[in-house]
């Protein structure tokens, strides 16, 4: 049995990486190959019998994928453009003879099912196995006229171990874990609504602040955590005292942290606030209390405490202005 798996993966989102690492724990056995856009990077977290190119990003539908197996895991990834390139590799996997599974994925975004051709309507509905990972995604593939049996997963990557190689550089102390993106809507949201938020952040005066890094990306600034932190830290976190600034590092960030340490890291924290899904999962995961932070028009985030709803403490919760 030889295996492709792809996802946005080795693109410095650690969320990514960590649903990868799930996934080929869920489909073992066989030789392993990995699709990433950075080997150097992906290759930190998993170990594989090789890689294949990025390109195509879309195949035609007769493109040859000379694999016994694909699996789509993880990632809100299934939605638009992005999802219009994935399924094309389903729909020549398929024509190849392959096998095919979609594992835990996600379907953020629009509701809208516009890059659904007929060419992917019917590889849905001739896939091996299809899981997503939270009742929106499955809401929403049921809205778009897939018939065919969906499981779900509940982000069964709540299972990770923790690597303490990072956490354990703080002191003791109360600490508030900040996790955000830099996102032009997230921080209009957050402009928009600055006085709601400093008024959750002033229930934690005295304690110190550790950024939540889980994103520095490759290519655009739009999705790096550290330029987010800086800018969130500018409008909130001037009286607070931040600690482990080389997380802030982007040199740093790229050799010491990992979906493990990243998780080891959020156990420390005594609460996360967090715009970033998984670092929503990983503390929810610690039993450290978790506010999350989302745009009323994004569910993403509400998506992650509604499927981990029997994990959460009372004084857990998500936030949406």
């Amino acid at each position: 049995m030889k295996t492709l798996f792809i996802g946005a993966y080795g693109f410095g989102n650690l969320g990514d990486e960590l649903v990868l690492m799930e996934s080929l724990q869920a489909f073992p056995g066989g030789e392993v190959w990995v699709r990433s856009v950075s080997q150097e990077h992906t290759s930190k977290f998993i170990q594989c019998d090789g890689y294949i190119n990025w390109e195509p990003a879309c195949p035609d539908k007769n493109f040859i994928v000379d694999f016994d197996r694909v699996v789509i895991g993880g990632g809100g990834i299934l939605n638009g453009k992005p999802g219009q390139d994935y399924m094309s590799w389903i729909v020549a996997a398929q024509n190849s003879g392959a096998k095919t599974y979609i594992h835990n994925v996600g379907a953020s975004g629009p509701n809208d099912d516009s890059w659904i051709t007929d060419d992917i309507r019917n590889a849905f509905e001739k896939l091996d196995g299809f899981t997503v990972r939270d009742t929106d995604s499955l809401e929403k593939f049921k809205r778009w006229g897939v018939k065919r049996e969906i499981g779900q997963t509940k982000f069964p990557e709540t299972s990770l171990p923790l690597d303490m190689s990072v956490g354990n550089l703080l002191p003791e102390g109360k600490y508030l874990g900040i996790s955000v993106n830099n996102g032009q809507a997230f921080f209009d949201m957050v402009r928009k609504n600055k006085d709601a938020i400093a008024e959750i952040i002033s229930e934690f005066k005295g304690y110190k602040i550790v950024p939540i890094i889980s994103t520095v990306h490759l290519f655009v600034d739009v999705e790096n955590d550290i330029l987010g932190f800086q800018k969130f830290a500018d409008l909130f976190l001037k009286d607070f005292e931040i600690v482990l600034p080389e997380t802030l590092d982007r040199d740093w960030w790229y050799k010491n942290m990992s979906p493990n340490s990243l998780k080891g890291l959020i156990s420390r924290c005594d609460v996360l606030l967090s715009r970033r899904k998984h670092n929503c999962v990983h503390s929810i995961s610690c039993g450290v209390r978790t506010i999350g932070l989302s745009r009323k028009d994004d569910f993403g985030v509400q998506s992650v405490f509604e499927t981990l709803k029997d994990m959460l403490r009372f004084d857990t919760k998500s936030v949406r202005l």
